[in-house]
């Protein structure tokens, strides 16, 4: 049903009406709301993220919790917590599967996203540890609990209140309660974890109460899974959340592995090009391999791609000389913009394993990285290291001085890439040999 008052009109009027802004706990009734505004109780007071407070709400430093079926209170005070950034690069996960779940590829749901990592063993390769067991979902009923706002408070909330979780898993020793999202949030609601966390702690004492909060989201045709695993320090306290761990993953198929013989005939040849010896300084080599789906985004300047990443325009520049080299964009000499080449277009129109396959042969064609390669074959297991690395691309490239050094980092860092992608070169003791 919509709402007969717009949402920031409404509750403009309500807190005229209805507030004493002088005090710092404000109870409001499910009469005092829909009689005041002509809208619903449900509709009036869901605000999942702080960007969803009110105009009036947010003057006065308030949020709003409910405390009993149909009676909710205005707290003042910080309600929301702030998503930490996740590592990077994402943790690459290749499931065990018999066959594919196509059925969990139709849609763009929370149940789906979050049945699919549970399917395919995602929470418990996150939880560390086995035997998780998916044993609650939907809504519930809290206990009564007491508990405070930084000082404010206390705040009694009577038994019945509906909590839900979008998924809980039981373990031998873990309840696992978790909050899920498609896309990622700023911020969310603290009560979204806590009044879960508080109705499992009363109800089973005896494991521990693990609340996580799940975001599901796609970037550059990547699908990305993301778990931050919070706990409450005190258990009265609202504001006493804070994270022990996080983490980003990318979930992958298994793949045959390749030889180095495969990814040196795997892709077409380039005329030589003495510019190609002048590494650019792109150690993420998967920033890389993901700026042609960048580009087809529209993320196709230097400052875009800078604020993308969060770092320097001339940074950005060096992560687009890098595929530029490799032959998947150019960069239009008036302009400035960045455009996909033929090969590009070819490359970001592929599925994700394919690209890494024809990426991983582009790879092993960069006059540096093949030189790499057939001097790691000459080596046998001893292999080759920075210091080789930097002499043969100050022979052959125009950089002098201490940049070789640099950039022999950077080729081990693209071999770290290729050993990762493939399993065709291995390192020790930051020396790489061929498998």
């Amino acid at each position: 049903m919509p709402m007969i008052m717009p949402f920031e009109a409404a509750w403009e009027k309500l807190v005229q009406e209805r507030v004493d802004i002088s005090s710092d706990l404000v109870v409001l009734t499910k009469t005092d709301i829909e009689s005041v505004t002509g809208n619903e109780l449900r509709l009036m007071a869901k605000m999942d993220s702080s960007k969803d407070v009110p105009a009036a709400l947010r003057r006065h430093g308030y949020f709003i919790l409910p405390i009993k079926n149909g009676e909710y209170v205005l707290v003042r005070g910080n309600g929301f917590h702030k998503l930490e950034r996740l590592p990077e690069p994402p943790t690459v996960f290749r499931p065990q599967l018999d066959f594919e779940f196509v059925t969990l590829n139709v849609g763009d749901s929370e149940m789906q996203h979050l049945d699919y990592c549970y399917n395919i063993g995602l929470f418990e390769k996150f939880a560390r540890v086995t035997g998780l067991r998916q044993t609650i979902r939907g809504r519930k009923r809290l206990p009564t609990i007491d508990f405070s706002v930084g000082k404010v408070g206390p705040i009694h909330v009577k038994a019945g209140v509906q909590v839900e979780v979008d998924s809980g898993c039981e373990g031998r020793d873990d309840i696992v309660l978790i909050e899920a999202k498609v896309g990622q949030p700023p911020d969310f609601i603290i009560r979204q974890l806590f009044y879960p966390y508080r109705k499992w702690r009363i109800e089973i004492p005896a494991k521990q109460i693990r609340p996580w909060f799940f975001c599901s989201e796609e970037i550059s045709g990547r699908r990305l899974y993301k778990f931050w695993e919070y706990e409450f320090a005190d258990d009265a306290q609202y504001q006493s959340l804070r994270l022990t761990r996080s983490e980003n993953f990318l979930v992958e198929p298994v793949r045959q592995r390749l030889t180095v013989e495969e990814l040196l005939r795997a892709h077409v040849r380039r005329r030589a090009d003495a510019r190609l010896w002048d590494v650019p300084q792109a150690d993420s080599f998967w920033r890389v391999a993901e700026i042609p789906l960048l580009v087809e985004q529209g993320i196709n300047t230097s400052s875009k791609l800078a604020v993308h990443y969060r770092f320097d325009p001339r940074q950005s520049s060096y992560y687009r000389q890098a595929a530029e080299f490799l032959g998947l964009v150019s960069q239009d000499k008036r302009s400035h913009v960045y455009q996909l080449t033929d090969l590009g277009r070819e490359y970001v129109n592929r599925p994700a394993d394919e690209r890494r396959q024809l990426l991983a042969g582009l790879l092993a064609q960069f006059p540096p990285v093949r030189t790499a390669l057939e001097l790691s074959a000459k080596a046998g297991d001893r292999g080759i290291g920075r210091t080789e690395i930097a002499k043969f691309i100050a022979r052959n490239s125009t950089i002098a001085n201490s940049t070789p050094g640099r950039r022999a980092a950077t080729v081990l860092a693209w071999l770290r890439w290729l050993q990762t992608a493939t399993g065709a070169v291995q390192e020790r003791q930051q020396r790489f040999s061929l498998r």
